[in-house]
C-alpha cells in the first residue's frame, strides 16, 4: 500500500515528456467500441504501485460538450471518463488481468480542486498520475484495488479521482449478475429507444440537447427532486457499447442533473451559473435495465465552503442500489484555494 503524496514538479514534467498524445490507445484496452470515444493516448507502468497516462479531451463532443454553463468549461465527467479508461487500461497492463476480466466499481469520487485549466478552449491534454492505494490478491491475481489518480493540466493539478474496484473473471462475474435475478439480464441494445416518460426542458438540467437528459417525470420541490431515471440505451456515449446494467457514470450524470434541477428552481438560480466540483458515489447493487429506477435527491444544508450540496439515492424495487453526494459551485468563481 502506497502513501498519498503531493505532486513532484520534476516527476510531472518528466512524465509529460515521456507520454504521447499523438494517437489514441487500442479500443480494446479501454473497453470502447468507437475510436471517437477513446480519450486515452498513452500509458506507462512505473513500478508496482505507480503508473501514469496521457489523455486528450476533444474540443467538441455531443455529450461531454453539451452544457449551458458559462463560462464554458471541459466537463469534469469527461475528466472522470479519461481516468476510468486509464484504470481499465491499468487492469490489463499494471495488474496483468486477462481481457475476460470485469471491473466492478464499489466506490468512486471526483474532486475538482482547480477548475481554471478546464476552461481552456479547444482540445485539452491531461496528464494522469496513478497510485495503487490498496491491492488485495486472490490466487495470485488482484481481486480488489483502490486507485488514486491526480489529474494535471499544464503542470497544475486540477483534481483527484479515487476508485475502489473489484476485478472478477467473466465466469465469476456472470454468477454475481444472477445473484439477485431469476432470468438473464437484458442487454441495453435490445431495449426500446423511447422510454415513454416526460423529460424536463434541457436547460433546466444544464443541457442544450434533449438527447442528453437522463431524468423524466420529475417532481420538484424547494428542497428535493423525485424523478425516474431515463435510461438512454441508444445514446452513442453513455451506452457506447451494449451493457447488461446501468453504468455508474450514467447515474453520476443523473445525480448532477437532479442537483441542477434543484438549482434552476431556487430563487435567482439557473443551471448555467453552476458547475460540478465534487461527486462521490457508492454502488451497492447492479442497477438493472428492466426495472424502473427512482432518483431521489435532497438539498443538504449549505456548508461553510458555499456552493450547493445534494445527496441522491437510486431506488429500484424498494432497494437502494446506489448513493451519491454532489457539490455544485458557481461557474464564475473558484480556484486552487477553493477546495472541498
Amino acid at each position: 500500500m502506497s502513501v498519498q503524496r503531493l505532486v513532484n514538479p520534476a516527476e510531472a514534467a518528466e512524465a509529460a515528456q515521456t507520454l504521447s498524445t499523438q494517437r489514441t490507445l487500442s479500443r480494446r484496452l479501454v473497453h470502447r467500441s468507437a475510436i471517437s470515444e477513446v480519450f486515452l493516448t498513452d500509458f506507462q507502468s512505473v513500478d508496482e504501485n505507480t503508473f501514469r497516462a496521457a489523455a486528450q479531451l476533444p474540443p467538441r463532443h455531443f455529450y461531454y460538450g453539451d452544457h449551458t454553463a458559462r463560462p464554458a468549461t471541459h466537463d469534469p465527467l469527461a475528466v472522470f471518463e479519461s481516468v476510468r479508461q486509464m484504470l481499465l487500461c491499468a487492469m490489463h497492463l499494471q495488474h496483468d488481468a486477462g481481457h475476460d476480466t470485469k471491473s466492478i466499481t464499489a466506490t468512486a469520487s471526483l474532486e475538482i480542486t482547480d477548475p481554471e485549466p478546464l476552461r481552456a478552449a479547444g482540445a485539452l491534454d491531461l496528464l494522469l498520475l496513478g497510485d495503487v492505494e490498496l491491492a488485495k490478491m486472490y490466487q495470485d491475481t488482484v481481486a480488489r484495488v483502490v486507485h488514486r489518480v491526480r489529474v494535471m493540466v499544464g503542470g497544475r493539478q486540477v483534481g483527484v479521482i479515487t476508485v475502489d474496484t473489484a476485478q472478477r473473471p467473466d465466469p465469476v462475474y456472470q454468477k454475481l449478475r444472477m445473484s439477485h435475478r431469476a432470468t438473464p439480464p437484458p442487454l441495453s441494445d435490445t431495449l426500446p429507444a423511447d422510454t415513454g416518460g416526460v423529460a424536463p426542458a434541457p436547460w433546466r438540467v444544464g443541457r442544450e440537447q434533449a438527447e442528453n437528459v437522463v431524468l423524466e417525470n420529475a417532481d420538484v420541490t424547494d428542497d428535493a427532486v423525485r424523478a425516474r431515471l431515463r435510461v438512454p440505451a441508444a445514446h452513442p456515449s453513455m451506452f457506447e457499447h451494449a451493457q447488461d446494467h446501468v453504468p455508474g457514470p450514467v447515474m453520476m450524470e443523473a445525480a448532477r442533473q437532479a442537483a441542477l434541477l434543484l438549482a434552476s428552481g431556487s430563487p435567482g438560480g439557473s443551471p448555467a451559473g453552476f458547475c460540478l466540483r465534487y461527486v462521490d458515489a457508492e454502488y451497492l447493487r447492479f442497477a438493472e435495465l428492466d426495472s424502473d429506477i427512482t432518483v431521489v435527491t435532497r438539498r443538504l444544508p449549505e456548508p461553510v465552503d458555499g456552493g450547493q450540496w445534494t445527496e441522491t439515492a437510486f431506488v429500484q424495487q424498494d432497494e437502494t442500489v446506489a448513493r451519491m453526494r454532489v457539490r455544485l459551485a458557481e461557474a464564475h468563481t473558484g480556484g486552487a484555494d477553493d477546495a472541498v
